[in-house]
């Protein structure tokens, strides 16, 4: 017997959401009824999918691997039922914010592959820092983030895409001449970062503190190319995505020494609004996901592990 797209929606809900009784609730359906569709899509798959033994339902090797599928299967689903709503040209529109540094590696791909695969989405593409793109999701201007360091509301999918590595970049002016960078070497030296409460600056001060030192001197920009350019031109020290140090071209002349202590990295996330668009968006982030999977190592930090 085949499985049945309403299985395979009581299993992706229950993965996703952790909790038959969530799940239930997201699908309209009694708890009982989710938890049978489950288990008949086991049955005909021949696989357990998910570990109920715990105090919340994991998924197993199984699951995992059927998961992305799933995903993928309920968001063309859900483009095939609109087709069958006199909605023929499938037109949508999709606005997305973008960090800096994912807009920088990332969006020119995801873009084109949205194209190819859906060519009439419409999108609208806004770049921002993290915070003011995280404020625009919850304001519902944007409809998905891509972004840096989230913090997590009821409501809202979060998903860890993967980690990008900070570094110094001295400018060819700087004071500091050493292999070294530590926060007693740097205290004195201007610092150029992004503005408060982003992930780059809490960063930078946490180094600071971690010596029980204070930059004497901090200036905040919003875009990450200008304060590499402004640490090149001033002869200071710019907290940076490791993985943007080659956009900035070899004419900046910036230095990048190693850290001690070790700067922390900055998880890069999507996230969306449960109730609107769900399953699109997490088709949306799993392809982002595949697309810096091939740029991991040499442009981007190491995938984040996730149990999906």
């Amino acid at each position: 017997m085949r499985y049945t797209l309403g299985q395979a929606e009581a299993f992706y809900w229950v993965a996703k959401l952790g909790s038959f009784r969530a799940a239930a609730a997201q699908l309209n359906l009694t708890q009982p009824t989710v938890s049978l569709r489950v288990r008949e899509l086991e049955r005909n798959l021949g696989a357990e999918l998910l570990d109920r033994s715990l105090y919340r339902p994991v998924m197993t090797p199984a699951g995992v691997a059927i998961y992305a599928d799933t995903e993928r299967m309920l968001a063309i689903a859900e483009q095939i039922e609109r087709r069958s709503r006199n909605n023929p040209s499938d037109e949508r529109l999709f606005r997305i914010g973008a960090a800096e540094s994912f807009a920088a590696l990332i969006l020119p791909d995801l873009l084109a592959a949205l194209e190819a695969r859906h060519p009439s989405w419409q999108i609208n593409v806004e770049v921002d820092v993290s915070t003011r793109l995280e404020t625009a999701l919850h304001e519902r201007t944007i409809d998905i983030a891509f972004l840096a360091q989230p913090r997590v509301r009821d409501g809202i999918s979060i998903v860890p895409l993967w980690s990008v590595d900070s570094v110094w970049a001295i400018g060819k002016d700087c004071s500091f001449k050493g292999a070294i960078a530590t926060p007693e070497v740097l205290v004195d030296v201007p610092i150029y970062t992004t503005a408060p409460p982003s992930g780059l600056f809490t960063n930078m001060m946490a180094w600071f503190g971690a010596r029980a030192v204070k930059p004497s001197r901090v200036v905040t920009c919003d875009t990450i190319a200008i304060i590499a350019r402004l640490a090149s031109a001033r002869g200071g020290a710019a907290l940076v995505p490791q993985a943007m140090v080659s956009a900035f071209g070899g004419e900046l002349g910036l230095r990048i020494p190693d850290a001690d202590p070790p700067l922390l990295p900055l998880n890069i996330c999507a996230m969306w609004w449960d109730d609107t668009g769900g399953i699109e968006c997490a088709y949306m982030a799993n392809l982002a996901r595949q697309l810096g999977a091939a740029l991991s190592g040499s442009k981007l930090g190491m995938p984040i592990e996730t149990d999906a």
